[in-house]
């Protein structure tokens, strides 16, 4: 028997014989071509682009009968990328001054893509350049003749496939065929794989290092993933277990089907808002067949990354799709969130010693006015068509509010001077993730209309550690005092104040958490939408009196861990019946 550790990607536990999908290594012909070869290796690249299309458009209509329209999106994504007009014209300008061949003109292009996703310390955009990699490879086996689907062939259904990378779009076959769950050397719970995965219930354990060494076809393969395991050839005793978990899973998942259409509500009567985290437009199907109250974080990144300093035109588009789609429900749109280093080939930068403490997202936007003021034109016009708030992000203190704030009066001056219809009276509100701005809540809850905590960093920066550091990652501990403090000093604040606070971090989604926030007093949680039903799950089956009696206890402890051992404890004794983990 062999127990291999990895990242849990999307929970559940199956047990099934292994497949081994293992690839080639991409290998991009480089060569000079001469004057007269320039157009036959563009109508090669067109040819290429073409199939591509065809091929995903293909998957996608195959895919109708098994999977929900929210679940399609990304082969959406992938097409409008193939018809990025940026895109086409870089690799024709490779091919054309540059005298390379098409293959190597697509190499370059998308590599510089992602490297500018992979720039990032974000899990969720570095985990978009594996996109980008995937649409690059097709392209390239399209000019190349090598077409790995048919690889695909072999798998049987109710196997488990083993692999160092699972693209989406090989996912999505997979998922038709009916496997049973994927583990991946590679990977994230941020990728368009695991989110597909998870839309359908099937576990998936990633970043297993040795993980295609170590198994066989036809092994005998146990997918834990909720503890991030995958076990080969397990013995009888560990098999015996297992089936019993299998058995408790599977009661979990009819348990969560039956919530799709309940309120959210405490045990004992108080309504809790569950709202979603967005990153791209077309998650907000999922958010609603859930019956999210909303969108509680747009977040605008993904539009930069993925075209640089697009137009004011083209962000209004982008806003508007997401403000109709999300069916009258409050969204909040969050301004720019990276820094310049993080889009290096794209938007105008110094290069910085640190840059995670440096001129990112409102600093950034300060410094660049004219660059900001496209993103707000773009915010204030799409918000005349639904209810939307804005979110200013990184705010240290009452000057950048202020600052911001001017900058939004000048920007309404011109629309009105060229008569474009906006929305005069939008609520501006700031993502509390800095210590300077917690401490100053009780001030700043006098200056803006609403809070967000943003828990990731405001943890990180207060803890002083980087939860992406295996080394000191266990000291990223939510139940800490100190944050026990701040989350209550924002709350107050608030309250005192009478403006709405919403949790967006990570800690909104996970269920110990959960009653962690909802004992000091918080109502309002965003998450990703994969996760909303599990948390009404939890909320549910939880009461406010003993979620105060709770923070008491935590309140008394002075080693984080112990408290969050006794949050572990919390969540066994009142919800281990329908919360599996």
């Amino acid at each position: 028997m062999i127990e291999l550790l990895g990242q849990p990607s999307s929970e559940g536990i199956v047990i099934g014989k292994a497949f081994l999908l293992v690839k080639d290594s991409l290998k991009v012909p480089r060569y000079k071509i001469k004057l007269s070869d320039i157009e036959k290796e563009k109508e090669k690249f067109y040819e290429a682009l073409k199939n591509t299309k065809e091929y995903f458009l293909s998957i996608k209509r195959t895919s109708k009968q098994s999977m929900a329209t929210e679940q399609l999106y990304i082969f959406d994504v992938y097409l409008m990328f193939l018809e990025d007009k940026k895109f086409i014209a870089e690799v024709i300008k490779f091919i054309e001054k540059r005298l390379m061949n098409a293959e190597l003109a697509v190499s370059i292009v998308i590599n510089k893509i992602i490297k500018s996703f992979r720039n990032i310390n974000d899990g969720y955009f570095k985990e978009r350049s594996y996109d980008f990699e995937h649409i690059g490879r097709k392209l390239i086996n399209e000019m190349v003749g090598n077409h790995v689907e048919k690889i695909l062939d072999g798998i049987n259904e109710n196997e488990i496939v083993i692999s160092y990378d699972i693209s989406p779009t090989d996912a999505t076959v997979l998922i038709n065929r009916k496997i049973k769950g994927f583990a991946t050397e590679r990977g994230s719970k941020t990728s368009h794989t695991s989110i597909l995965a998870r839309s359908f219930g099937i576990p998936v354990v990633v970043g297993v290092s040795d993980l295609c060494e170590n198994v066989d076809n036809g092994d005998t393969v146990i997918l834990d993933g909720f503890q991030g395991k995958v076990i080969v050839r397990p013995d009888r005793e560990t098999l015996k277990i297992y089936k019993n978990k299998e058995k408790r899973y599977i009661s979990y998942i009819k348990e969560l089907d039956k919530l799709k259409d309940e309120t959210v509500t405490t045990s004992d009567g108080v309504e809790v808002n569950l709202y979603s985290n967005i990153e791209i437009s077309e998650e907000i199907k999922l958010s609603n067949e859930y019956h999210a109250k909303g969108v509680g974080l747009y977040r605008t990144e993904f539009m930069y990354l993925a075209k640089g300093d697009i137009s004011e035109e083209e962000q209004f588009e982008i806003l508007k799709n997401a403000i109709l789609i999300n069916n009258n429900k409050p969204i909040v749109i969050r301004t720019f969130d990276l820094g310049g280093e993080k889009l290096s080939n794209l938007l105008p930068h110094n290069k910085e010693k640190n840059p995670a403490l440096g001129l990112r997202a409102i600093r950034y936007s300060l410094r660049h006015e004219d660059f900001f003021k496209k993103q707000l034109r773009a915010i204030l016009r799409a918000a005349t068509f639904g209810e939307v708030s804005m979110m200013l992000p990184m705010i240290s203190g009452i000057e950048e509010i202020r600052l911001t704030k001017e900058i939004i009066e000048k920007v309404k001056k011109e629309l009105i001077q060229e008569k474009i219809a906006f929305k005069h009276n939008i609520p501006i509100g700031v993502m509390v993730e800095i210590p300077s701005l917690a401490l100053i809540a009780d001030i700043a809850a006098q200056e803006v209309d609403f809070f967000s905590v943003g828990s990731n960093d405001l943890i990180q920066y207060t803890l002083g550690i980087d939860r992406g550091n295996a080394d000191v990652s266990y000291l990223y501990r939510p139940t800490h005092l100190a944050i026990l403090i701040l989350l209550e000093k924002i709350l107050k604040a608030a309250e005192k104040n009478k403006i709405n606070v919403t949790v967006c971090g990570e800690i909104a989604g996970e269920p110990k958490y959960i009653a962690e926030l909802l004992g000091l007093g918080y109502r309002n949680f965003s998450m990703s939408p994969a996760y909303l039903l599990r948390a009404k799950m939890i909320i549910r089956r939880i009461s406010i009196k003993e979620c105060k009696n709770l923070i008491k206890k935590l309140k008394k402890n002075k080693i984080a861990r112990e408290s969050e051992e006794e949050l572990s404890k919390f969540i066994e004794k009142n919800a281990s019946d329908v919360y599996f983990h």
